[in-house]
C-alpha cells in the first residue's frame, strides 16, 4: 500500500464535488481517481470527461459493488451521508465524508463507532483547519497564549439566501439537510472553537427563516442562527451562522478572550487574496490588536495569489493526515469522531430553537 496509489470513488457531482474534492484530488500524486456516482446522466459524463475518471455509476451502490476502491469521499446531500459512509466501511474503504457528518449525533456516533470497528481511517471535511490561520491558533492557544479562557464571538455570514426568489433547494430543508444555515456553516465555527478550546457544554439559541416559501417548494431549514454557549474549559461564547448578510460572501470571524491575552482569526477562504487567513493578537499590558505574522511552515503553499493553488494545497494539507494514517502513521483529524462531536452540538443548538430553553449537549 505505501508504494500504490490510493483508488478513489467520488459519490456525487454537486457544485462543491466540482470546485473543491474533484480537482483537490487530481492534484494529488500518490492517488488515482478511478470512479464518480451522479444522478444526472450528463453531469456525471461531463465532469467525468473533464476530470478524466473512467468509472461511471448513477447508483452508489453499484459504484460500491462493481469498484474495488481504498477511498470513498462523500459529497451528498446530508440525509445519504449515513447510509452511503456505512455501506463504504463495509466494502472495506476508507472514506471522507462532507459536514455535517450525519443528521444527528446518534447517526454520526454510529459511524464513528463503525470505522473504529473495521480498522478504517476517516475525515470529516472541515475546510477551515487548514487555513494559516487557524493552524496558528492552534499553536498560540497550546503554547498558553490565551491563558484561562474566558470568552469566544464567532460569526460566519454570507448572503447566499437573501433573495426571495432563490429556488428551494435540499439545504433549505430540514429532512434531507438535517438543520440549515447552523449546519452548513455554523458546522464550521463549532469545529474550529472545539478544536481550540474544547467541548461545548450547553447552548440555548433561536433560528430564522427569512423565506419560507421559495420557487420550487416550502423551505423550513434555518437561514440563519444564533446561540450562546457555555463551554467545559468555562469560557462563555456567542454564535452567529448567517445567510441573510448583505454584502458577505463565506466571511467567518472568530475572536478568543482569555486572561493573557485575546486572539481575533478571520478569513473568507476563495474570496481572499490568499488562502492563509487573517489573525491578530491582544495582550493585556497594552492597547490595541497587532497583526500576528504566521509561520512559514504554516503559510507554504497557501500565500499564493493562484487562487486554484491555493484551493489545492488546502485541499492537500487538509487530506494528507488520511493518506499519511492510511499508510500506517497517526490517526487522522478530524475524524468521524470530531464530526460527531460536532453534531452533537448541532443538536442541542436544534432542540433549544425548538424549546425555547438552555439545552445539554449530550
Amino acid at each position: 500500500m505505501s508504494d500504490m496509489k490510493l483508488r478513489v470513488g467520488v459519490i456525487g457531482t454537486g457544485w462543491w464535488a466540482e470546485l473543491e474534492h474533484l480537482p483537490g484530488l487530481r492534484s494529488r500524486a500518490d492517488v488515482e481517481l478511478v470512479a464518480l456516482c451522479g444522478r444526472s446522466p450528463g453531469r456525471l459524463a461531463a465532469l467525468a470527461d473533464r476530470f478524466e475518471v473512467p468509472g461511471r455509476h448513477l447508483d452508489w451502490r453499484e459504484l460500491l459493488a462493481r469498484q474495488r476502491l481504498d477511498v470513498v469521499v462523500i459529497v451528498t446531500p446530508n440525509l445519504l451521508h449515513h447510509p452511503i459512509a456505512l455501506a463504504a466501511l463495509d466494502a472495506g474503504a476508507h472514506v471522507i465524508c462532507e459536514k455535517p457528518l450525519a443528521l444527528d449525533a446518534a447517526q454520526a456516533r454510529e459511524l464513528a463507532a463503525h470505522a473504529e470497528a473495521m480498522g478504517r481511517q476517516t475525515l470529516t471535511f472541515f475546510t477551515h483547519r487548514a487555513l494559516a490561520a487557524a493552524a496558528q491558533v492552534k499553536r498560540l492557544v497550546e503554547a498558553g497564549f490565551l491563558g484561562r479562557p474566558l470568552r469566544v464571538d464567532a460569526r460566519y455570514f454570507s448572503a447566499s439566501h437573501l433573495q426571495p426568489g432563490k429556488p428551494a433547494a435540499w439545504r433549505m430543508r430540514r429532512a434531507e439537510a438535517g438543520t440549515g444555515a447552523l449546519g452548513d456553516i455554523g458546522s464550521h465555527l463549532i469545529d474550529l472553537v472545539q478544536w481550540w478550546l474544547g467541548d461545548v457544554a450547553r447552548v440555548t439559541g433561536h433560528w430564522q427563516t427569512a423565506y419560507r416559501e421559495r420557487p420550487g417548494g416550502p423551505a423550513d431549514a434555518d437561514d440563519a442562527c444564533a446561540f450562546l454557549a457555555e463551554l467545559k474549559c468555562g469560557a462563555q461564547g456567542a454564535f452567529q451562522a448567517s445567510k441573510l448578510a448583505a454584502g458577505r460572501a463565506n466571511f467567518q470571524r472568530i475572536e478568543l478572550q482569555g486572561e493573557k491575552g485575546s486572539l481575533v482569526y478571520e478569513a473568507a477562504p476563495g474570496l481572499d487574496a490568499t488562502w492563509e487567513g487573517r489573525l491578530w493578537a491582544g495582550r493585556v499590558d497594552r492597547p490595541g490588536l497587532e497583526v500576528v505574522a504566521l509561520d512559514a511552515d504554516l503559510t507554504a503553499g497557501l500565500d499564493t495569489a493562484d487562487n486554484l493553488a491555493g484551493r489545492t494545497a488546502a485541499y492537500r494539507r487538509l487530506t494528507d493526515p488520511l493518506v499519511a494514517a492510511i499508510r500506517g502513521g497517526p490517526r487522522c483529524r478530524p475524524d468521524f469522531g470530531d464530526g460527531a462531536a460536532v453534531q452533537a452540538v448541532l443538536d442541542a443548538v436544534a432542540v433549544s430553537c425548538d424549546r425555547g430553553a438552555w439545552v445539554e449537549v449530550d
